[in-house]
């Protein structure tokens, strides 16, 4: 009995020189979980001892079976390479290489610039920081519609979101998912929402001007506004150069106040707008008001079409001078309303257009549009009527027709009379040379030819016309 079970342990040790045994097992597991290698020799029935090595580490367990099993905790430290053997030098197997993973946690967003409140054409730089984990990929969220990467509005790149120039469509809510790239049991963790502002640089500032009685003084009020941008904006009024007066407001537009005295000149005023990024200057407005006064004139001006045809009438108030004048209009001493079916005034009450012209006599009044206790001065009356071009009539054009043709009738009557009269003309001319010469050709004919008997003598007669 002894020698059998020595000779079967012989056997088993020779063989186990030249066995060559199968290792499996996962390649990702996550820190704190407990994974399994399995080692076997493929085809073989009997109990062997089985050893599972790693590579920084060497021999870390042995098991003895048919088949066996190694039982891992995972640690941050079981990241390597991992090989099993038969024991007494058997051959080795495959190697797995293992990572382990540690569960992501604690997404956010870092934004470059920081805040995230950027002008047009700038650059935005965004991250995805998680606190922990490895093994990491990353999903982009904009106003909650996930980013694709070919869109090529973004530049996607791992954990990194880059515009390369930001624009109007790029603000919004951003946020980023990371996911942990295993397959069985993933874990993901979502940041916070972030903001992202993009603004408009101001452009085309104008500076404008009215007037108004506070019932104690005249006062001069300046807006300054910018056609497009963002706000907050700071103005300024300038008045030749010398500040007057700022304003921080969270708008496109502000305004200044100034008092005034009728007919006094204050000099040239500018707004000045400024941002961050830009500042901008406006146009001079020139602080004097003059009162209206003078004679009032009214400019008519009728408008034709192609045809000649008088389409609108324009009349235009234009006082001798007044800074800021509010006209008025009337026909036939009647007041004209501000707009109706067949008028329209522009430019302030300026201008008034007849789109469908009754005759009859215009006038127009103007006052200070500041002061409703001045008086309005009035213009001479204009008479106003349709212009169009007198068209003649059925009876007309018939008679004009009739003489023509008659003139024509005549005319070739007395052309055809006249060359019929050349012509007979030069055929009478003609004639009268042919029969002179029959005449000699009867008395030279032989005498023989002569009878006493009367004869029947035939005479010809040969015209010829000739083509004067």
């Amino acid at each position: 009995m002894m020698s059998r079970s020595l000779c079967f342990l012989f056997m088993s040790l020779g063989a186990g020189l030249h066995l060559k045994p199968v290792l499996s097992g996962p390649r990702l597991a996550y820190r704190g979980s407990q994974v399994q290698f399995e080692c076997k020799v493929p085809d073989w029935l009997s109990p062997l001892t089985f050893e599972l090595w790693k590579d920084t580490e060497g021999l870390i367990a042995t098991e003895h079976n048919i088949n066996v099993t190694f039982d891992l905790q995972v640690t941050e430290g079981s990241e390597g390479e991992y090989s099993c053997r038969v024991t007494n030098g058997g051959l080795s197997s495959n190697t797995i290489p293992f990572q382990t993973v540690i569960p992501v946690l604690g997404a956010r967003v870092s934004a470059d610039p920081h805040p995230p409140l950027l002008y047009e054409g700038q650059k935005l730089v965004l991250r995805c920081e998680v606190r922990k984990g490895t093994h990491l990929s990353f999903s982009w969220f904009h106003n909650q519609q996930q980013v694709n990467p070919s869109s090529g509005l973004y530049r996607i790149n791992a954990d990194t979101l880059t515009v390369d120039s930001a624009g109007e469509r790029h603000a919004g809510i951003y946020s980023c998912m990371a996911e942990n790239q295993v397959t069985v049991n993933p874990r993901f963790s979502s940041s916070p929402n972030i903001q992202v502002i993009v603004k408009k640089h101001i452009s085309q500032l104008s500076a404008s001007l009215w007037v108004w009685w506070d019932g104690a003084a005249l006062q001069a009020n300046i807006s300054c506004a910018v056609a497009s941008g963002s706000p907050p904006l700071l103005f300024t009024l300038l008045l030749d150069g010398r500040q007057l007066e700022q304003k921080h407001v969270d708008a496109l537009s502000s305004s200044f106040s100034v008092p005034i005295l009728m007919g006094q000149d204050l000099g040239s005023a500018r707004c000045r707008a400024q941002t961050d990024t830009r500042t901008l200057l406006s146009d001079p407005v020139h602080l004097h008001v003059v009162p209206v006064g003078g004679a009032v004139h009214v400019m008519l001006t009728y408008l034709h079409d192609v045809n000649a045809m008088t389409e609108a009438a324009l009349l235009k108030c234009v006082p001798e001078r007044g800074t800021f004048p509010q006209f008025s209009w009337s026909v036939n001493h009647s007041s004209l309303p501000a707009g109706g079916d067949a008028h329209a005034v522009s430019d302030r009450g300026q201008i008034l257009i007849l789109t469908d012209i009754n005759s009859g006599y215009y006038r127009c009044c103007v006052r200070d549009s500041f002061n409703e206790s001045s008086v309005w001065l009035e213009s001479a009356e204009v008479f106003v009527q349709r212009t169009d071009p007198a068209l003649p009539s059925m009876e007309v054009i018939a008679l004009v027709f009739c003489g023509f043709l008659s003139m024509v009738i005549v005319g070739g009557s007395i052309f055809m009379f006249w060359n019929i009269e050349r012509k007979n003309h030069t055929c009478k001319q003609h004639s009268n040379q042919c029969v002179q010469t029959d005449r000699v050709i009867s008395v030279n004919a032989p005498a023989a030819d002569v009878s006493p008997e009367p004869q029947t003598l035939e005479m010809k007669a040969v015209i010829m016309e000739f083509e004067a």
